[in-house]
């Protein structure tokens, strides 16, 4: 799945999750602050603002998803930042790919 995303700034990625019923809207102006320091990456996950919908809907699909999106945009690893629901599929990120997290 192809996730709609926004970038800022240059320098080592950071990749910026949003809670259940969000977007990469509710993070755009830390996102913007953060792009000082960082290639702040906001994503909206799927199922949610102008990504993809699609039947599946759990961490580790999601989790898959960043890896594609990593993949995608050429992040080796990368600093995750998640609220609620984003923060899960951080930590789910983790676990499983723990070679591609700072």
């Amino acid at each position: 799945m192809i996730l709609h995303h926004e970038s800022y700034g240059e320098g080592p990625p950071l990749i910026i999750l949003h809670g259940l019923f969000g977007s990469l809207e509710n993070w755009r102006t830390m996102s913007r602050k953060l792009g000082r320091y960082y290639r702040a990456c906001a994503i909206d996950l799927r199922n949610s603002g102008r990504s993809p919908h699609g039947e599946v809907f759990n961490y580790q699909i999601m989790a898959d998803d960043i890896k594609v999106f990593m993949d995608a945009q050429s992040i080796n690893t990368t600093c995750l930042l998640g609220h609620s629901m984003g923060g899960k599929v951080a930590m789910e990120f983790a676990l499983d790919r723990p070679d591609r997290v700072e």
